[in-house]
């Protein structure tokens, strides 16, 4: 049967370089209407708010950004992996956040229709885009904008633990991956958190998640050194990078769980009387 245009879209795989260079020619390249002018988005932010952000380190300009994160190299644009592709937008997002870019009032909707039209597209694209390779931004207490693995259970626990959301959040950015020291930072401040629940865990049926938890933080060199001294494991200093890191996102997933069972376990007794106002 026949697919049309639509189909053919829909189902279409993703090009990393087409996709770089499609947001690189929106941000980049196209003319962006605003009240100072004719400009490229970038250089619009470039030359009225990048050297005002506190954020921007000792970088100069947005080019100097993009080169000191290796966003760019000699040919201009790194656009042979997912990963730079999500850097390059995750910076993008920042910028526009710096900045005064936001869509017109309604009274002025009609007049800069054609003018904000890269802005929409921009925007469109890269949802669209993070959509498709199942990645969504979240914004942090700091007004950071990251870029993270969609987990509904992520969003959940840190929604309801705002002491600890920005690192259950940080923990699936797609720049931790491969990162054994920072995930490990995170896990180990996730231990301390949940000391204070093993007490209401005690004697339930939850009781043996809680052990293996603190199984996984004593003895995969996350709460302890495991590597040498006392409290070296054989089986740790012999485990492949890539295996301590399954290892930590299952420690990781494990603890969304505690979070979860706390929060019932909090509200059981209330559940219990209403069921028996109920019989």
């Amino acid at each position: 049967m026949r697919r049309n245009i639509f189909d053919l879209m829909k189902n279409s795989k993703i090009d990393v370089q087409r996709e770089y260079a499609r947001i690189n020619k929106l941000f980049e390249k196209d003319t962006f209407y605003s009240y100072y002018g004719s400009k490229t988005m970038c250089g619009y932010i470039d030359e009225y708010f990048f050297r005002d952000w506190e954020k921007r380190k000792r970088n100069i300009s947005i080019n100097d950004m993009f080169t000191s994160l290796k966003i760019r190299d000699k040919e201009g644009l790194k656009y042979n992996t997912v990963q730079n592709l999500l850097l390059y937008i995750e910076a993008i997002l920042n910028l526009i956040e710096i900045s005064d870019i936001k869509p017109m009032t309604k009274a002025n909707e009609e007049y800069y229709r054609y003018q904000w039209k890269t802005y929409d597209v921009l925007k469109e694209n890269i949802y669209g885009l993070l959509e498709d390779l199942n990645y969504e931004t979240k914004k942090l207490s700091n007004d950071e904008i990251i870029i993270v693995e969609k987990d509904m259970l992520v969003s959940a626990v840190a929604e309801s633990n705002k002491n600890i959301s920005d690192k259950i959040i940080e923990y699936r950015r797609f720049l931790l991956k491969g990162k054994i020291k920072a995930k490990r930072e995170i896990l180990n401040l996730l231990a301390n958190e949940i000391e204070a629940m093993r007490v209401k865990f005690k004697g339930t049926t939850y009781s043996g998640l809680m052990e293996d938890v603190q199984f996984m933080l004593n003895n995969l060199n996350i709460r302890h050194n495991n590597l040498n001294g006392k409290n070296k494991k054989e089986y740790v200093v012999n485990l492949s990078r890539s295996k301590m890191e399954e290892l930590y996102d299952k420690t990781f997933d494990m603890i969304l769980g505690i979070y979860v069972i706390n929060d019932y376990l909090d509200n059981k007794n209330e559940i219990d009387n209403l069921k028996k106002e109920m019989n």
